[in-house]
């Protein structure tokens, strides 16, 4: 039997095996290709928008830094409660737009509750790099509920006369009271002076204690009563301390609408006559040497005075009022407080809440920060 054999040819099969191998190393590529980019634009993605955080939180803590006094309420609050709007273009990587607004006032008749804010801080980070021009820039916005904390301050009673009072011509009229004009707080001394410092009738003292002045120790240049007002006068006198307003000797005397917003007055006569109060006032009244009050003149809020302080007439305090300070610059005062006739010097927190509530600092509220914050 004969056998035939075929001559099988193989060498047709390596094209299209080539074919099939590029193939699958193109598909490969491409896969390689599309999952590194779509990583490389995840990581830029994220990375702009830590960058927007971080541009936002310092839009943020920049504006902090520059409150250095309460602010105003703004015009139409509540219906209008934003305050400021403020564009920071210069932050390392981007910019920032924050908004303060006014949620709630202190309102005297509820002290101490302080007043609310809010403060968006609304971060663009441009100094990332897209990968897509139609990708818009990377945006994120923090806030933060802040309180509006006053700074704390040390009163010893309705007056303080770190040189000594003497009452001439007490009437039934008459009232150096301790007792809270406001209702808000507990009563305090009405009268606090050093010790034996108090010349007059005992009557017209209300507080706690009642129909007595309350003695503070010895009296003088470094006597135990200078030392327990608790009060940076020299600070006060330089203005680095409650800067005033309006100052001069006399200072400019703002008008009722000016009044309205209990502004600091400053009178610098250490070296010259006594400031004679011209008309009503309210909020914080500094007289560095010394003060005179005559006629049926009234201010609400405090009073600060280095010298001696006469009062005439029927005149009205409400707020507290502190003489002699200039003791604690080693400065005797020429004289004691002197009050004559008929007057009212009542102790008032809330007056004192007003004209003292633009002294203090923003404080963030506890748990009260956000990043997720809507904005649109």
């Amino acid at each position: 039997m004969t056998s035939i054999s075929f001559r099988i040819n193989r060498r047709g099969a390596t094209l299209p095996l080539t074919i099939i191998v590029l193939a699958l190393m193109g598909v490969a590529v491409a896969i390689t290709f599309g999952r590194i980019s779509a990583e490389r634009v995840i990581t830029s993605d994220q990375k702009a928008q830590q960058g927007a955080f971080a541009v936002a939180q310092s839009g943020l803590n920049r504006f902090l830094s520059t409150i250095n006094g309460k602010p105003a309420i703004p015009v139409g609050w509540p219906a209008n409660p934003v305050i400021q709007t403020v564009n920071y273009n210069d932050l390392p990587g981007g910019t920032a737009q924050v908004h303060m607004a006014m949620l709630r006032d202190s309102t005297p008749s509820l002290w101490p509750l302080p007043a609310v804010y809010v403060i968006t801080s609304r971060g663009r980070y441009t100094a990332a790099k897209r990968w897509n021009t139609r990708v818009p820039v990377a945006e994120r916005t923090v806030a933060t509920y802040a309180l509006w904390t006053p700074a704390p301050f040390d009163l010893n009673a309705g007056v303080t006369a770190l040189a000594g009072m003497e009452l001439q011509g007490a009437s039934v009229n008459t009232h150096l009271s301790g007792v809270d004009a406001c209702g808000a707080n507990a009563n305090i001394p009405g009268v606090a002076v050093p010790t034996n410092g108090y010349i007059g009738a005992a009557g017209p003292i209300d507080g706690n204690p009642d129909n007595t002045a309350v003695g503070m120790g010895a009296g003088g240049v470094g006597g135990a009563a200078s030392t327990e007002v608790k009060i940076d006068w020299a600070s006060i006198v330089a203005g680095t301390k409650l800067p005033p307003n309006y100052q001069g000797n006399p200072p400019a005397w703002p008008n009722p609408a000016q009044f309205d917003q209990w502004p600091i007055v400053k009178v610098n006569n250490t070296a010259g006559p006594a400031f004679d109060m011209p008309a009503n006032g309210k909020g914080i009244l500094i007289v560095t040497g010394d003060l005179l009050f005559s006629g049926a003149v009234r201010w609400d809020g405090l009073i600060l005075v280095g010298g001696k302080m006469t009062s005439n007439g029927n005149n009205q305090v409400y707020g507290a009022t502190i003489t002699g300070l200039n003791v604690k610059l080693g400065i005797v005062p020429n004289g004691s407080y002197i009050a004559n006739g008929a007057k009212i010097y009542q102790y008032d927190s809330c007056a004192l809440a007003r004209a003292l509530g633009k002294q203090g600092s923003i404080q963030r509220l506890r748990n009260g920060w956000t990043d997720t914050w809507s904005s649109f």
